[in-house]
Order: structure tokens, then C-alpha cells, then sequence
């Protein structure tokens, strides 16, 4: 009989951890983390492009000042960041993540809104 009282709490205890992993994933899988996530890349694309551009006006300006080049450093390196920048852009918007976030927002699973015909 000592087994059975084992059994008996090993399976409440699993039932509660089940139900509370089960919470869990619910928690997750919310319509507004989708929203957010799309927030989040979108402002992961504008910092990719305004660090190339950051970074070449820097490294331009810093080439000016120490070579006495006036803007020519400058104009060439804003140039070469921006470049840089928007190839960081679309590198992350065709990396698997891109794709990862496109599969998870778009609608698959929602339920059909009927129409006039059905």
C-alpha cells in the first residue's frame, strides 16, 4: 500500500507541474509579444544603419583632424557607413530570424472571420 501513496503524490505532482509548464507557454505565446518582438527588430534595423553612419563620420572627421584634410575623410567615410550600414540592414532582414518573425506573425492559426457567404 506504501506504493500506491507514492504513485498517487508523484502524479499530483506531475499534474501541477504539467499545468503550470502549460501556464508557461501561455504566458509566452501572447498575442502582444509578437508586437513587441517586431518593435524590437525594427529598432535593431535603425541602429545598424546609424552605427555605420556613426561610425564612418568618426573615423572621417577623426582622419580630417589629424591629417588636415578639411571634409574629404569625411565625405568618403559617411559614405562608406552608410553603405556598411545598409548592408548590416538587409544582411539581419534575410537572417533566419527575419524569417523566424515573419512564420510566428503571420496569422497562420487565427480563427476565420465569417463573411456573408458562410
Amino acid at each position: 500500500m506504501g506504493d500506491d501513496r507514492k504513485s498517487s503524490s508523484g502524479k499530483a505532482s506531475f499534474d501541477q507541474r504539467l499545468k503550470s509548464m502549460a501556464r508557461t507557454i501561455a504566458d509566452r505565446d501572447k498575442p502582444g509579444r509578437s508586437r513587441s518582438s517586431a518593435y524590437h527588430f525594427g529598432f535593431r534595423l535603425a541602429a545598424d544603419l546609424l552605427a555605420g553612419v556613426l561610425g564612418g563620420f568618426a573615423i572621417g572627421w577623426g582622419l580630417d583632424y589629424l591629417l588636415g584634410t578639411s571634409p574629404w575623410f569625411l565625405l568618403v567615410f559617411i559614405l562608406l557607413g552608410m553603405a556598411a550600414g545598409i548592408l548590416n540592414v538587409i544582411r539581419a532582414a534575410t537572417s533566419m530570424e527575419a524569417r523566424r518573425h515573419l512564420e510566428q506573425t503571420s496569422g497562420e492559426g487565427l480563427p476565420s472571420v465569417k463573411d456573408d457567404e458562410d
